[in-house]
């Protein structure tokens, strides 16, 4: 296993979210032949060098366990995290989805970075901490970035997102598309449509139930509130409504503890004129109902795939700060003590990158166009 250590944080140039200007308004169809958007091979794209790519962003909701609990059972305070170098995702990428199952770390689309800004790709990729390898997984139907993404503990979901254009060279700003990949088969399958499109959302499972929250309108036009419920485990075939997002926003993180959904940071607009916020608000689906929680130390967005629950703590490592300023940041909430603490940096600046909890420590990998890999374990 290839590992490096770390005692310090690296600064390095990110570049922004790369959304705006001249964005695609088709359909958001989808284009199911399976290709992939370059050569296919898992070793094709750049060398990944420290330098960013034309694009960047974030996607994707949190990894939380199945039933809402703390996916590895531990407990305990954190505070100073070791962190390594594992093997180096095949291709780096920006605004991917991720989620963690049976201790592997799966990732999905992404932007290309062997093409200018901005096109999806269909690339995804398995993680195997046992093995420190990664391997190539069937591509996805479309290529999609900015999705929701969320576990049941057995199949990796996804929904809305920004997703590939008709001729495969940009990108069609939200979608109303959902999507199953089933691990144990790796093949995909298409969910009930959202009731409208979204792209920069957060999504979360819980109880069998996966919840959509917030995001951008169609085009970017604004930033949402909505709150859209799909009973997947009782087969449901339409989304239902819940209690809106008493703040709405966009590229935020997610995650779920002791049976509630915490939605954290995030950002309103985008681009050079998004403005990030701190907030953390709180849904209890007994009462259908949010409370808010402690604000982050500093608001950041970005951190859609980089928010999950680690022992009886929400951790979220680094994001964005303002358009073109990724951090290092990692920091860890209490939803007991309502508090949160600062943990050891990311040895690298980062955002849109994509995570989860596996074995005693999590995985961080992406974000910025770059292929490096991180595992962080808590140490006394």
């Amino acid at each position: 296993m290839r590992r490096e250590w770390w005692s310090i944080a690296v600064v390095v140039a990110a570049l922004s979210c790369g959304t705006s200007g001249g964005g695609m308004v088709g359909d958001g169809g989808t284009g199911t032949d399976g290709g992939t958007v370059s050569d296919g091979g898992p070793d094709a794209g750049p060398d990944a060098g420290g330098d960013a790519g034309p694009d960047g962003g974030t996607v994707d909701g949190g990894t939380p366990g199945p039933d809402g609990g703390p996916p590895d059972g531990g407990s305990g305070g954190l505070s100073r995290i070791e962190w390594t170098t594992l093997e180096d995702r095949p291709l780096g990428t920006s605004e991917g989805q991720g989620a963690v199952v049976n201790g592997k770390l799966y990732t999905f689309g992404g932007f290309d970075w062997s093409k200018a800004c901005c096109t999806p790709w269909r690339y995804a990729f398995v993680y195997d901490l046992a093995t420190d390898t990664w391997s190539r997984l069937a591509d996805m139907p479309e290529g999609v970035t900015h999705a929701g993404v969320a576990t049941d503990g057995t199949d990796v979901f996804w929904v809305g997102g920004f997703v590939e254009d008709a001729s495969r060279t940009f990108q069609v700003f939200g979608t109303v598309h959902a999507w199953r990949y089933r691990v144990a088969t790796n093949t995909y399958e298409a969910l009930p449509d959202l009731p409208d499109r979204r792209g920069g959302g957060t999504l979360t499972y819980l109880d069998g139930k996966l919840h959509f929250i917030g995001g951008l309108s169609y085009g970017q036009a604004s930033d949402t509130n909505q709150h859209w419920v799909l009973d997947v485990a009782g087969g449901a075939t339409a989304w239902t409504s819940a209690a809106p997002l008493p703040t709405p926003r966009n590229h935020l993180g997610s995650a779920v503890v002791g049976g509630k959904i915490y939605v954290i940071g995030g950002q309103h607009g985008h681009d050079e004129g998004l403005v990030t916020v701190p907030d953390v608000e709180i849904y209890d689906p007994g009462t259908d109902t949010w409370t808010r929680g402690a604000s982050m130390p500093r608001a950041r967005s970005h951190i859609t795939g980089g928010t999950f629950p680690f022992r009886d703590r929400i951790v979220v490592i680094s994001g964005e700060i303002a358009n073109g300023r990724s951090i290092s940041d990692v920091t860890a909430y209490d939803p007991i003590a309502n508090a949160w603490s600062e943990l050891t940096p990311l040895p690298a600046p980062r955002f849109s990158g994509v995570g989860g909890p596996i074995g005693n420590g999590f995985v961080y990998t992406t974000g910025d166009f770059q292929q490096t890999t991180f595992f962080g374990v808590p140490v006394p």
